[in-house]
């Protein structure tokens, strides 16, 4: 076994118990209609709703659907959607089925990212948003996330 597979086996376990707390962080803040984002497969928008899908076959919607506002990536397999908590704060889930944690994780999440109370911090004509990622901790970004709203129309932060 090379050194870089036992160093892959060791972070598994680390990276599936923090993608399971963020999706408990998920269930408490924009839960499902029925069943927890930690038994969801698939994410998907239909017409203006996400949509999550169980093993089972069965699929249900968030309790407050206004709570998904926008998604980056196609309907039927989107890379990023975006969620508001009732605080007004932003809740982005990320894809990616090749990423580290994705190809480990049954619906491909690579990263759950939650904006912080404090996420504007102008400096000059600069605005950073500081997120705080579940797998590796607080990030700051200097430009604006684009995304789609679920009316179609361009949706930014």
């Amino acid at each position: 076994m090379t050194a870089l597979t036992r160093s892959s086996l060791k972070t598994q376990p680390i990276t599936c118990e923090k993608l399971d707390i963020a999706k408990e962080y998920l269930d408490q803040h924009c839960p499902l209609d029925q069943g927890s984002h930690l038994h969801a497969t698939h994410y998907v928008v239909y017409y203006n709703h996400l949509m999550a899908f169980f093993a089972d076959g069965s699929h249900c919607g968030l309790k407050f659907p206004k709570q998904f506002v926008a998604l980056c990536g196609h309907r039927d397999d989107p890379t990023a959607i975006l969620l508001k908590k009732d605080d007004q704060l932003h809740i982005e889930l990320s894809f990616n089925r090749c990423g580290d944690s994705g190809r480990l994780d049954r619906a491909n999440v690579d990263d759950i990212q939650v904006e912080t109370p404090l996420s504007t911090v102008s400096t000059g004509a600069e605005h950073k948003k500081f997120w705080m990622s579940f797998l590796s901790g607080v990030q700051d970004t200097t430009h604006h996330k684009q995304y789609t709203a679920k009316d179609g129309n361009d949706y930014s932060l």
